[in-house]
């Protein structure tokens, strides 16, 4: 029987082949959009890292919130020292570097890797196994060991042809000879995806007994039995302990113990930051949205499809066939349809999913990617079932309802009734509501992202080629090595065609966003841990002619010249921000600063320049200083300035080649990395962009959906009531009357819908907050012209019907009654 009732509904589906493509294409949307979201949920949120029992794992951050600093900020090295000293919940802690850079050389072109400086006990607390060699030992740590490094697999493969014999071989990094001692799996990638090589921090005691430097990561792993709640109270009662016992440097700092997959998923460069949880989440409520959507056209094409079907249905329970059999074989029909559904939104999704994974955050482990994996197949069938039961159902019991003997006595496109026409029109209301609120979001998140691109960012970002060369401390570890190679290349550089001004900075705008300083302003009370916050301004090492090639400008003073050298009076150029902070209504030209101990040189400001939005387009400019590159001490390596912006009076790209011959004729062994700042602003923007764009695809689906089901539901009532219209224009009525009264219903139904969308969208405005950049969630233009294009459509899409029930002729529908 069920065998019968799938061949009689493929036979019935092919008969109406218009209306099974249009309702196949429609759910293949729906389900297709969810499947795709829900795998990059499932991959960010779900999938289990490539850790032993990850569940354990968590990190560890230091609390500034009690002063109005963050609740995760990076440890400083002597507070890791406590930490694992004074807990008792965890069987071990690992300390670790952020991601760094190691230039390799040797055999082939000079490369950089990411790569990151760890205690020796990482891999050990992770609980990872290499595929060949070993991991770090107590002894590969200290001063005297010999240096040695891990690398990961597809390094392995690719610089060195997976040579087996890798293993007890020595690579350069940084100019020091490494003997690679292992190699761990491909889908290793910790602390970031781009990570290649680990090598032993090697913490002198002196650097660990540092409680001002906050720079470090802490990862650990709970012991078995141990919650995560009772460990956060046992690091609040150390917290607690350290700030009586360092009551200078940790007075009013507690500690964040945070789930290392939650850390992870939150997709900041290293550990930390944005979090893309939530924007993931918004992603999954937006399809389901438009899952709705697709499910109330698809029942408003059935009911429509049943009114047709009315006496095919009547003719078949008089020929015996009771009310269960009808609604199987109705439900049968849409199971089918789901099924095809189905299928082409399966379809649909692996064609996005190359798109999609550019929402998986760089923290994640490399062989976390969306996909069709069980979990997410899962997912797809079950949405399929709950789609065909919502879209399904209804109409099925509708049509099984019919009363043979009334329905074979009127026409065929007679006797719906009003409930099915009041079904209809209550299911176009729900299309609209829903279509309002995707429409709301996106056009709010289209307004922030215009706003955001209309940001001054503080310089001028055209024609500008950016290249990192990163000097190895080993190579250059004092300062008449640098200036030399700095010199050599910048005056290499400066003398290329094409090349209009070119300056080194340790970091250029919106690549690296951090990099902040304490300090003690002359004639000002020292920073106290209540005020610490308030004395933080980020420093920058640059050359001579940086700021002019960025494009800057200058408000007061003068830029770096001849006189800043390395035996000169120590010079600094603070931004607007920073001389507003700090000396508001004087000038700042002549006074002093200077950076964390009160040993420290003080610094004189020689010059304001405008604020640069360093840390993000949306990120408001905070204080800056810039400090002369020669006056620079050889101790701070990460001031040394690692990128050379070039400005060029063409295409920036056409330099690169050049650029590079230049930098390689002054070190050859020195790997150049080089990019536009329009790729930086694309990176900045990409999240952005890709949010938009699906959220923006959305609300389009559930706007075409909306004026589809809006357009069937006129159709019908138009054949429906072809009788009726006619015999009113036999009676008198005008054209333009029955015009009228077709779009009044398509008016009504659309003011309705509008209506409460609107509310939706006002009730999910809190949701929308933290999404948007300096526009508000309830931002009355955008929901004005949402409510007006809505308006539009429903006028458009109830134009042909009621074209088509003002050329009703009164004398054939009248024969026809």
């Amino acid at each position: 029987m069920l065998a019968q009732d799938l061949r009689y509904a493929l036979r019935m589906l092919r008969r109406s082949l218009s209306f099974t493509i249009l309702a196949v294409l429609i759910l293949a949307l729906g389900i297709g959009a969810n499947t795709s979201i829900f795998s990059v949920v499932s991959a960010v949120l779900l999938k289990p890292l490539p850790f032993e029992e990850p569940d354990r794992l968590v990190i560890l951050w230091e609390d500034a919130s009690a002063v109005g600093g963050p609740n995760r900020a990076e440890p400083a090295p002597a507070n890791f020292v406590d930490w694992k000293a004074r807990s008792r919940s965890f069987e071990d802690m690992a300390l670790f570097n952020g991601l760094i850079t190691y230039n390799l050389t040797g055999s082939g072109e000079p490369e950089r890797l990411a790569g990151t400086r760890t205690t020796a006990n990482l891999f050990s607390v992770l609980g990872l196994e290499p595929i060949l060699g070993r991991t770090f030992s107590a002894d590969d740590e200290g001063p005297d060991a010999v240096p040695v490094a891990v690398v990961s697999e597809t390094l392995w493969v690719r610089r060195f042809g997976a040579d087996p014999g890798l293993v007890g071989k020595d690579i350069v990094l940084d100019g020091v000879k490494h003997t690679v001692i292992g190699i761990v799996p491909p889908d290793f990638r910790f602390p970031d995806k781009d990570t290649e090589v680990w090598v032993p921090a090697s913490f002198t005691p002196e650097e660990l007994a540092q409680r001002n430097n906050h720079y470090l990561y802490v990862v650990a792993r709970l012991k078995p039995g141990v919650t995560l709640a009772e460990a956060q109270a046992e690091m609040t009662s150390v917290a607690n302990a350290m700030a009586e016992d360092y009551p200078a440097t940790n007075a009013n700092l507690g500690v964040t113990v945070s789930p290392l997959r939650e850390e992870l998923a939150r997709g900041a460069s290293v550990l930390g930051g944005g979090d893309v949880r939530r924007a993931l989440v918004a992603l999954l409520g937006a399809v389901a949205l438009v899952l709705l959507v697709t499910c109330a056209n698809v029942a408003n094409l059935l009911l429509a499809r049943g009114t047709a079907r009315r006496k095919e249905i009547a003719l078949r329970q008089a020929l015996g066939a009771n009310r269960p059999r009808v609604l199987r074989q109705l439900l049968t029909e849409s199971a089918v349809l789901g099924a095809l559904g189905l299928v082409a939104g399966i379809g649909l999704s692996v064609a996005c999913l190359g798109y999609l994974a550019r929402l998986i955050p760089a923290t994640l482990p490399d062989g976390t990617a969306p996909a069709l994996d069980l979990r997410v197949l899962g997912f797809t069938a079950a949405i399929a079932l709950v789609t065909v039961l919502l879209f399904g159902a209804g109409p099925a019991f509708a049509a099984a309802r019919v009363d043979f003997s009334e329905s074979l006595k009127k026409g065929i496109g007679r006797g719906a009734g009003p409930r099915g026409a009041l079904a209809g029109n209550a299911l176009v209301v729900v299309e609209i509501t829903l279509t309002v609120v995707l429409l709301a979001a996106a056009g709010l998140l289209l307004r922030s992202y215009a706003d955001l691109l209309a940001v001054d960012p503080g310089f001028r970002p055209d024609h500008l080629l950016i290249a990192e060369t990163n000097l190895p401390p080993s190579k250059y570890s004092d300062a008449p090595r640098r200036k030399a190679f700095y010199t050599a290349v910048l005056e290499r550089v400066r003398a290329l065609p094409g090349a209009a001004s070119a300056g080194y900075v340790t970091v250029p705008p919106l690549v690296f966003k951090g990099g902040r300083t304490i300090v003690g302003i002359e004639g000002q009370p020292p920073p106290s841990p209540e005020s610490i916050t308030r004395y933080l301004a980020a420093d920058r090492a640059v050359s001579a002619g940086y700021l002019e090639t960025l494009g800057v400008p200058l408000l007061r003073g003068r830029r770096f010249d001849a006189r800043d050298v390395a035996d000169g009076a120590p010079a600094v150029i603070v931004n607007e921000a920073m001389a507003r902070a700090y000396w508001p209504g004087e000038d700042p030209v002549g006074r002093r600063f200077r950076m964390g101990s009160r040993d420290a040189p003080w610094l004189t400001v020689v010059g304001v320049v405008g604020d640069v939005r360093q840390m993000g387009l949306d990120v408001p400019p905070d204080r800056e200083f810039y400090q002369p590159l020669e006056q620079i001490s050889p101790d701070v390596f990460f001031l040394w300035p690692r990128y050379l912006v070039v400005r060029t009076s063409g295409d920036p790209l056409a330099l690169a080649p050049a650029l590079r011959r230049a930098v390689w004729d002054v070190d050859p062994d020195q790997p150049v990395d080089i990019r536009t700042m329009s790729d930086v602003f694309d990176a900045e923007l990409a999240n952005r962009t890709t949010q938009l764009t699906l959220v923006g695809g959305f609300a389009a689906l559930a706007l075409l959906l909306a004026a589809i089901g809006l357009y069937g539901v006129l159709s019908y009532t138009v054949a429906r009531r072809s009788s009726e219209i006619g015999l009113r224009m036999a009676l008198g009525a005008q054209r333009a009357a029955v015009v009228g009264a077709v779009v009044r219903n398509a008016l009504l139904m659309a003011v309705l819908g509008v209506a409460l969308g609107l509310a939706g969208s006002f009730a999910l405005s809190r949701v929308l907050a933290s999404f948007l950049f300096e526009v508000s969630p309830t931002d009355p233009a955008t929901f004005a012209a949402v409510s007006a294009g809505l308006l539009l459509v429903a006028l458009v899409a109830s134009y042909v019907p009621a074209r088509r029930a003002a050329g009703v002729d009164p004398a054939s529908a009248l024969r026809i009654e």
